[in-house]
């Protein structure tokens, strides 16, 4: 994990000194990428499609070729639902210096649609957008309650009109609007318990094996008593995980039941 975030550091300097620095090519916007390995991260894959917008996509494009002249074969995977960017907005009518929103790369979407007109439809945002309807909806509803954009009808209906705030006002010129969605919060919540309870697996087999390893034979219950004994400093484990353990070693013949005991164990060297 050290390592990808100084490659990645060492990336993003090559690519603003070839690409940003140097004037070579017009992106357009200032840009930083974190590059990870998939095998080190648990990171999951974007749960909706996405329309990259037009001012991101040049830049998205060259760091893509970028990367692929430095590492021939590696793929690039865009996790858009983690990214988040700046978007400066100056069209509210009490102040000329505008606000910067701090948005997620989704929210940059919904907002650079309105760099032509100052009402859209959620119908029209969804199909510009091509963010699924769930997380379209939960993208709306933050932008609302921040008063940026105004909904105009039923905010369940597909022909809802949202327009410009232009008399939006903040006593902060930096406007964090990038909360999480709460379909995002879930989706790590459950990552995060799925991930617990791996480690948790390892744990208890790594427990048992010790103590059958310092017994060599012993009944179940005494297994079991043992191993909570143990773990219980950390945690607690339940006896099914427990069970689960021992019948896992046992497939990986680190155990095997005792000849006509069926609840007792011996380590196998």
């Amino acid at each position: 994990m050290f390592n990808d975030m100084q490659t990645s550091r060492d990336l993003n300097t090559n690519f603003r000194d070839k690409f940003i620095s140097s004037g070579n090519y017009e992106i357009g916007v200032d840009m930083s990428v974190l590059v990870l390995c998939t095998g080190a991260w648990p990171l999951s894959p974007p749960s909706s499609t996405f329309s990259i917008p037009n001012p991101l996509e040049k830049g998205i494009t060259l760091f893509q070729q970028f990367y692929q002249n430095q590492h021939s074969g590696r793929k690039l995977h865009w996790l858009y639902q983690l990214s988040k960017g700046e978007v400066r907005a100056n069209y509210f009518k009490h102040t000329k210096a505008g606000y910067t929103l701090q948005v997620s790369t989704y929210q940059m979407a919904v907002l650079l649609e309105y760099n032509l007109v100052e009402t859209l439809s959620f119908e029209d945002l969804s199909t510009n957008t091509r963010i699924s309807t769930d997380i379209l909806k939960q993208i709306m509803e933050i932008l609302t309650k921040a008063k940026i954009l105004i909904g105009d009808g039923d905010l369940e209906s597909p022909a809802t009109k949202y327009r410009l705030n232009f008399d939006f006002k903040s006593k902060k010129y930096r406007v964090n609007l990038n909360v999480p969605l709460k379909t995002e919060q879930k989706q790590e919540q459950d990552e995060t318990h799925q991930h617990v309870q791996e480690d948790r697996k390892i744990l208890i087999q790594a427990a048992v094996v010790r103590i059958m390893k310092t017994r060599k034979t012993l009944g179940y219950n005494q297994l079991v008593t043992e191993t909570i004994g143990q773990l219980q400093q950390r945690f607690k484990p339940t006896i099914p995980d427990i069970k689960k353990s021992i019948d896992i070693l046992i497939e990986k013949e680190y155990l095997a039941r005792a000849e006509g005991q069926k609840d007792t164990f011996n380590y196998l060297a």
